[in-house]
């Protein structure tokens, strides 16, 4: 039995009561605002005078009408939340691919700026052998930094794709020089070699930005998202190394450069054995204490089961992957049987020291 219908009975129980003291000699009810917070029962009773004047009798009926109203609001937003896209019948995890159109341009957005060595490049003075000797020392801390980095994030709220996929490009400044490269501090627009560039790329965020909202919304192409993209170098940019699912109901997870996220869908899963087990140890998914990211991967996906006839997908550069939150899952708990259609199980790919990465993720703006 749900909350909401649990209190409906509730509430006709008071109301029957009420009825019934009704019959018995209670004259009238009213009900009145004693605070802003609730309602109150009153019963009038005649005074020496022959007035009225109100005893209260329940100011809990309010509260218990604010309860079904918010009871039959949260069941409304849970059936809409479990009511899952066709896409996802049978499996959890969905991938398309779209090209990435010159990525040259999207490398801008991951090469991080330097006055400093602006400045160096600009200073015909020869260094003594001390500075010499203290610039190499400096530089390899430099280095090493610039090896493992976040660069740039970026993130924008959006209801029509076209206006996100505008804004995306706008504030990941790929058509124009930022701040720090200029010599006076000041922004100044770039002429781009071809002005075509930037309307595909933009064209081809609205392709995927669309295409996330068509399966968010069950084809509501208005419902409101929000679009996130960070570029890193590095072991920086692995984000989460562990096997995890999102607590989302769905989540686009896209490579534009570098590699994309590693997933196992639903009908790789069950084909973990021939005992008929999951490729994936839900419960340990769902409950294990491990700190050590290594020893937790190996137990939530075994390695002797992660083979390539039964593996992990790697996702490509472009590959726009829609993962199913556990939002939509199935929400009976703890069934892991094959027919149950559960999270898709997902995690960052390794990334070597200097590797470059930018990844896009949309998401549903969840409700205020």
């Amino acid at each position: 039995m749900t909350i909401a219908a649990a209190t409906r009975i509730i509430h006709w129980c008071i109301v029957l009561h009420l009825s019934l003291l009704q019959i018995v000699g209670i004259t009238s009810f009213q009900f009145r605002r004693n605070n802003p917070a609730f309602l109150c029962i009153s019963k009038s009773i005649p005074n020496a005078q022959g007035r009225t004047h109100d005893v209260a009798l329940s100011p809990l009926l309010a509260e218990l009408s604010s309860t079904v109203t918010a009871a039959d609001e949260q069941q409304q937003q849970q059936q809409e939340q479990h009511h899952r896209h066709a896409i996802f019948q049978h499996t959890n995890a969905v991938s398309k691919s779209f090209p990435i159109p010159h990525p040259d341009i999207w490398h801008k957005f991951v090469t991080p700026t330097s006055r400093e060595e602006e400045s160096n490049r600009n200073n015909n003075s020869s260094p003594s052998f001390w500075e010499q000797l203290l610039s190499s020392a400096q530089n390899k801390v430099k280095n090493n930094e610039k090896q493992n980095q976040l660069v740039n994030d970026v993130t924008v709220q959006f209801d029509d794709a076209t206006t996100g996929a505008q804004e995306l490009v706008k504030q990941c400044q790929l058509f124009t020089q930022r701040s720090d490269d200029t010599t006076d501090g000041k922004q100044s627009t770039l002429l781009p070699e071809n002005t075509m560039m930037e309307q595909e790329i933009t064209q081809h965020l609205a392709d995927v930005l669309s295409y996330f909202q068509a399966v968010a919304g069950n084809d509501n192409s208005n419902i409101k998202c929000q679009a996130r993209i960070v570029s890193s170098i590095g072991k920086n940019g692995i984000k989460c190394p562990r096997w995890h699912a999102d607590h989302v109901p769905v989540r686009l997870v896209m490579s534009i450069i570098g590699p994309g996220c590693e997933y196992i869908p639903h009908e790789v899963e069950i084909m973990g054995s021939s005992s008929n087990s999951r490729l994936v140890d839900r419960n340990a998914l769902n409950t294990l204490d491990e700190d050590d990211t290594r020893i937790a991967n190996d137990i939530i996906v075994p390695p002797n089961l992660n083979t390539e006839k039964t593996g992990v997908i790697s996702a490509k550069e472009g590959d726009a992957v829609l993962l199913m939150g556990r939002a939509w899952e199935d929400s009976s708990e703890g069934d892991f049987t094959d027919d149950a259609k559960l999270a898709a199980v997902h995690r960052s790919p390794l990334l070597s020291s200097g590797q470059e990465r930018i990844l896009l993720t949309v998401d549903l703006v969840p409700h205020s």
